[in-house]
């Protein structure tokens, strides 16, 4: 779990959350968060069912009560033990996963709908606002004429007419099909960074966060498991938890005796391992998680290897086919070891019983400590 003074900050941050706790009766949600959101910046809070996301989003909002902590925005707490400031007056928009257009207005009268700080909000900047998402025709057509996808369009243009400081998206684009969801992740990145607004995701979903974040907050059992930009997540995750979550990994069983790693296809040199030093393995460990990504495994040999090379002779015992790539289950000759590879085939057409020279970079590889 991510350590209370790996989060620090030297100036002025947009938002900023201090020792977030919070819980329903007995079961805690959320323990002991911390983090700053700096202006312009999109966050994602990522993490299975349950991890807190949503109920992190609605403390932000101010529509639920804080258990422990304080939450400021531009250097104002607007919640703590003794203060708190309507959800009215934190200038924060919310988009919800469900839409929540009004059924008896037209697609201008729901974004109409809204108040701003200098009055009401006109047809012309409605209309202004249905010409940033491509919606114009659309201004006296009721919701329920709209698909799916110009339905949370409509929804996202209502919450930016209010010129919202914050923006808080939860899961908004999970109903959708998946053609559609990458469409609106790229659409929606655009608009928020054309207006410069502080945005916060919540979702489930590791492409999406990984896509749309400038900063990644990966939740797990009600606390930071770790937080930092996508490529740090995906290149150098602080745990099997974090490094499964972002990617499909194989998970071997292995040891290390005088800094070799001692695996079912041979042995591998720690100091090549890129996650050795930061989970501070030993010169000897009896119990290590090796993690080998999925599409990492290359079905082809390197005719001049170099040191950090591995080469192994694979037989596939299995293929499964999906829409954009094959699955790949691979038995490492000579041993009942068994790998995944994730790969696309348009260019090789391969089939059952097939052997290869195949190869993984140790570069590429993580290693974790477990305990016995």
């Amino acid at each position: 779990m991510l350590q209370k003074n790996q989060i620090k900050s030297n100036h002025s941050s947009h938002v900023s959350l201090h020792n977030i706790s919070h819980q329903y009766a007995e079961k805690i949600i959320l323990n002991d968060i911390s983090f700053n959101i700096e202006r312009g910046e999109i966050i994602c809070l990522l993490g299975a069912s349950g991890s807190g996301k949503s109920t992190l989003l609605r403390l932000i909002a101010g529509v639920e009560t804080l258990g422990a902590g304080s939450i400021s925005i531009n250097d104002k707490i607007v919640v703590n033990e003794d203060i708190f400031i309507a959800p009215e007056n934190r200038q924060i928009g919310m988009v919800f996963q469900d839409y929540a257009l009004f059924p008896h207005l037209t697609v201008a009268q729901n974004i109409m709908f809204g108040k701003i700080k200098n009055g009401k909000i006109t047809r012309q900047d409605a209309m202004q606002q249905l010409d940033y998402i491509g919606l114009t025709e659309y201004a006296d057509s009721y919701p329920n004429t709209l698909s799916g996808g110009q339905q949370q369009r409509v929804a996202l243009a209502r919450t930016l007419a209010t010129k919202p400081e914050i923006l808080l998206l939860d899961e908004p684009f999970s109903g959708l099909d998946s053609h559609l969801r990458v469409d609106l992740r790229v659409e929606t990145k655009k608009l928020i960074k054309a207006n410069n607004i502080s945005a916060i995701f919540v979702t489930h979903d590791a492409e999406e966060a990984l896509y749309l974040a400038d900063k990644i907050i990966l939740l797990n059992d009600s606390q930071i498991e770790q937080m930092g930009s996508p490529d740090q997540l995906l290149n150098q995750p602080a745990s099997i938890y974090a490094a499964h979550y972002l990617r499909r990994y194989n998970e071997l069983d292995v040891s290390i005796e005088n800094g070799m790693v001692k695996t079912p296809f041979g042995d591998l040199q720690t100091q090549h391992l890129c996650c050795c030093a930061q989970t501070n393995l030993g010169h000897n460990h009896n119990h290590a998680k090796l993690l080998i990504a999925q599409n990492d495994i290359h079905l082809a040999s390197y005719d001049d290897p170099d040191e950090y090379d591995h080469q192994i002779k694979v037989k596939i015992t299995h293929i499964n086919h999906y829409s954009e790539f094959s699955e790949l289950h691979l038995q490492v000759s000579n041993t009942q070891q068994m790998l995944i590879l994730r790969t696309s085939l348009r260019e090789k057409q391969v089939k059952i019983n097939d052997e290869f020279n195949a190869h993984f970079n140790y570069k590429n590889l993580f290693i974790f400590a477990q305990n016995p």
